[in-house]
């Protein structure tokens, strides 16, 4: 069900905080590029260009990760959009582990799958999804909240999309068939985000608008993007900025040649130096998305409202595809102010924060202070 109760819109500022707009660097050519995820323990970058899966190393040389993955019957059709995630240690360390490191990629015709490709570069068939439709979305839960597993979305009849959730050993759980609009790169947002902490959030390029679903398939609208919106135009992808990235990092993203589109594309993997980020007022937590026209860079910050800014644009004729990958050079835990616990099937929240602790300790203290206190008046 579609919540816009107490949903407020806070109108965007189109420029930048400070300084000239950010830009994209075009950072490597890769024919046919559609997604990037990772990094894989060794600090490599997986990309999905054409039929294949590449290593990327930061300097920008590649190698193939799994010949057979280009083969039939795996290879991906012509067109399609093949999106991918990586394990990562989050979901590696879990009582139903994905081993680290392994890649899971989308079959999107219907009836799709997922098809898995193990670190040593064996390919098999995952999860065959014959009720989730078109597949159009995989993200993993590094949260928690859906079970550390691989969620995957699809479009469905009557503009709706299925949200899956699967688990190490292939077994899907349908969490709804009745999710508001959404595709391309999702996420999850960390625990730290106001309300949603937690929930699958997915961007819809025909609205501009940004949705959150929670483990029980309910589902909310909680931003409007206020870039332009439209197929083949508005929202595609979004991203937490993580712990540690502003002290350095990179975020990526994949710019896909498209003939007949009206943003045709270039066929580069795009990067943003964190310190551009930095620069331009962005902080830890912030949630981000990019566009498929132009591969536009908008922030969403959000305390009690959600407010949307336009950071920056890539080249007129980009194309962007797939997730807004982001990554720390030296990332570190997020810190553990605030869990958020829900209570029954409500939106209702108890936040548990260090605040709490400082409190009770502060009370304890004065207590114990107080009973010592009268102990001596006792003794006079």
């Amino acid at each position: 069900m579609l919540c816009l109760a107490a949903l407020a819109i806070v109108t965007s500022h189109v420029a930048a905080a400070a300084g000239a707009p950010l830009r994209w660097e075009q950072w490597r050519s890769l024919p046919g590029v559609v997604d990037v995820g990772g990094p894989l323990s060794t600090g490599e970058l997986v990309v999905a260009a054409g039929s294949h899966l590449f290593r990327l190393a930061r300097d920008g040389t590649d190698s193939e990760l799994a010949p057979a993955y280009a083969r039939a019957p795996f290879t991906p059709p012509a067109g399609s959009e093949p999106y991918i995630a990586v394990a990562s240690p989050e979901v590696a360390a879990t009582a139903c582990p994905f081993p680290r490191d392994s890649v899971f990629a989308l079959r999107p015709a219907a009836p799709g799958s997922v098809v898995r490709i193990d670190p040593s570069g064996t390919v098999t068939t995952f999860a065959r999804l014959p009720d989730a439709g078109g597949l159009n979305g995989i993200v993993f839960d590094t949260v928690g909240r859906f079970g550390h597993r691989l969620i995957v979305t699809g479009g469905v009849s009557g503009g709706h999309v299925a949200v899956v959730a699967i688990d190490c050993h292939g077994t899907a759980t349908t969490l709804t068939r009745t999710a508001p609009q959404q595709e391309g790169g999702l996420a999850v947002a960390p625990t730290s985000f106001p309300r949603y902490g937690g929930d699958l959030i997915g961007p819809d390029e025909l609205s501009g608008r940004v949705v959150a679903t929670d483990p029980s398939g309910a589902s909310a609208v909680i931003a409007e993007s206020r870039a332009p919106a439209g197929g083949d135009t508005g929202v595609e992808a979004v991203a937490f900025v993580p712990p540690g990235f502003l002290a350095g990092g990179a975020a990526y993203a994949a710019d896909r040649g498209t003939a007949g589109s009206p943003h045709p594309g270039t066929d580069t993997l795009l990067r943003l130096s964190a310190a551009a980020l930095a620069g331009a007022g962005v902080h830890e937590g912030d949630m981000l998305l990019t566009t498929e026209a132009s591969d536009r860079i908008v922030e969403i910050r959000c305390a009690t409202d959600c407010a949307a800014r336009t950071l920056g644009m890539g080249d007129p004729a980009a194309h962007g595809e797939g997730h807004l990958l982001m990554v720390a050079d030296h990332p570190r835990p997020p810190p553990p102010a605030a869990v958020p616990i829900t209570l029954g099937g409500d939106r209702n929240w108890v936040v548990v924060t260090i605040v709490v602790a400082a409190v009770a300790a502060g009370i304890g203290a004065a207590s114990l202070a107080l009973v010592r206190r009268r102990r001596r008046e006792a003794r006079r």
